[in-house]
Order: structure tokens, then C-alpha cells, then sequence
């Protein structure tokens, strides 16, 4: 079938579109992470490929890289996207983001207040599970990667007017309040608690990420001594992919194995109104 058909019997939402974000993925199953730029050419391992012969094909299609290499054409899923964003801190990858919005109860609508943002890859996700009526604050102390991820979710989640993004210590304060989430993505958010205490409502989820045994310790002793957060929990998702192919059939060579701890916690209501509850 000739490319203009194709072009013609598909729908708006199943059309590549000029600026968006694709994966081209080869017969050995890598991928390679491209933006469409109208009249510019992207290159795959060497081989250029002309943005224009990609835009307004059917998503899911194959096309031909001029060393004759076929191409499967593919928007990027949250998944995809984030191994492949371009960064100068490491990001916290899908395996973690699920768990977090999961375990932290992020949705549409909420309150979020992000601290520590690095290349946006969090942000990106934390944009699309609170939807156009949520709100989503993030802080990032340094200015280089504030601007990578405004960069980043530009480029990769498009317009977020309900977004703000502070170049900010977190640890002078936070200028929200009654903040529905938090997440927080730096080395002591034990730290953190008395600012999150003032910033978050009663029965608020926050969600801290840690990357070694000892940091997750004095997180878990910092939420339990404080007396503003309980139901503390922690946990760590490993990640084994599998190779399936003809009669092969057995767990990948390689594993997502540790890339950090997570542990969550809710903001309790003041004394005052839980003996309240209590005399009822």
C-alpha cells in the first residue's frame, strides 16, 4: 500500500504530527528516540530519514531508512520515553514512577507538590495523573536542571499552564498549603518535615524516594519520631524481564534490579482534633 492511502484512511489521534515525539524501533528491537521537525531529517544508527516521510503516517507504521534498514514508527509510551530523556541527573525511572503514583495516590485533580525535579521525568507523569484540574508544583534548587526539565516537558508532555516550577531550596520552605501529595526526590528528606508538616493537609500522602539502605533507615525513624506523619510503609520494586523467541523461552541476561527505596507516610490531623475525634 502506498503511503497516501495510508495517510488518508487514518484518524487525527492515530496520525504522526509535526514536533511530536516518536521511537523508531529496529529488527533487533532497539530503540531510538526522535522529534519530527518538519523539512529537517532525523538519523538512526547512521542513516537519515526524513521527518516529512514520517509525518502524517499512520502511527504503528514501517518505513525505510535510506540504507534500506525497516523502521517501526511508534509514539513513545511513559516507559520509553523516560531511558531515552536527555539529562544531566539521573532521572527516577518507570519502575519507581508506577509505585509512586499507586502507593502515593496521585490523580486527577490533586494537589501535587514535587521537590527535586532533575530532568522532569517524574514531573512528566506527575502532569499527566493530576489532568487538567489538578496542580502541580515543583522545586529545584539548581538552574541548569530547572531549565533541562522545562526543556523536557515542553517537548515531551506539550503545554502544562497548571505547572509551576520553582528554582527554589525546598529546605528554606514551601509556599504551598494544603497540599494533597508530596513527592520528594532528595538525598535527606528527613529534613524535610517540618516544612512538608506546614505544606500538607491532614491525611496528605507523601512520598519519598532513597536510594540506600541507611537513608531509607533515617527516613522511616525521621516520619515515625516526628509525630505529624503515621502508616509509614517502605518498599523496593525489581523489575526481571523475559526473552521469549521460538523455543526460548527464559528470563532476560540482564535485570532492573535496585534503583531505590520508596517510602510513604500521611500527614496526621493536629492533637487537638484527633482527641476531639475521640470523644465523640
Amino acid at each position: 500500500m502506498s503511503a497516501a492511502p495510508e495517510r488518508a484512511a487514518v484518524g487525527e489521534r492515530a496520525t504522526l504530527r509535526a514536533e511530536e515525539a516518536v521511537v523508531l524501533i529496529d529488527r533487533k528491537e532497539r530503540t531510538y528516540l526522535r522529534v519530527l521537525r518538519p523539512g529537517r531529517s532525523i538519523s538512526v544508527r547512521g542513516a537519515p530519514l526524513p521527518c516529512d516521510a514520517l509525518i502524517g503516517l499512520a502511527e504503528g507504521s514501517t518505513v525505510e531508512t535510506t540504507a534500506g534498514e525497516p523502521l517501526l514508527v511508534l509514539r513513545p509510551t511513559y516507559a520509553q520515553l523516560i531511558p531515552n530523556l536527555p539529562r544531566r541527573a539521573q532521572p527516577i525511572y518507570p519502575k519507581d514512577v508506577g509505585p509512586i503514583l499507586l502507593w502515593g495516590d496521585i490523580g486527577p485533580g490533586a494537589h501535587v507538590v514535587e521537590v527535586g525535579t532533575g530532568p522532569g521525568a517524574l514531573t512528566i507523569a506527575l502532569l499527566r495523573a493530576v489532568g487538567p484540574t489538578g496542580r502541580l508544583t515543583s522545586y529545584e534548587a539548581r538552574e541548569d536542571f530547572a531549565a533541562l526539565a522545562r526543556d523536557n516537558v515542553a517537548r515531551y508532555h506539550g503545554p502544562a499552564p497548571n505547572w509551576t516550577l520553582r528554582t527554589a531550596d525546598a529546605f528554606a520552605g514551601l509556599e504551598e498549603r494544603q497540599v494533597d501529595r508530596l513527592v520528594v526526590d532528595l538525598a535527606e528528606p528527613w529534613r524535610l518535615l517540618d516544612t512538608a508538616a506546614a505544606a500538607l493537609r491532614p491525611g496528605a500522602v507523601v512520598t519519598a524516594f532513597v536510594p540506600t539502605a541507611l537513608q531509607v533507615k533515617q527516613a522511616v525513624d525521621g516520619f515515625r519520631q516526628h509525630g505529624t506523619f503515621g502508616a509509614v510503609e517502605t518498599l523496593e520494586t525489581l523489575v526481571r524481564f523475559w526473552h521469549v523467541r521460538d523455543r526460548s523461552v527464559r528470563p532476560e541476561h540482564r535485570m532492573v534490579a535496585h534503583t531505590g527505596f520508596l517510602v510513604f507516610a500521611r500527614r496526621l490531623a493536629p492533637a487537638a482534633s484527633r482527641e476531639a475525634c475521640g470523644s465523640n
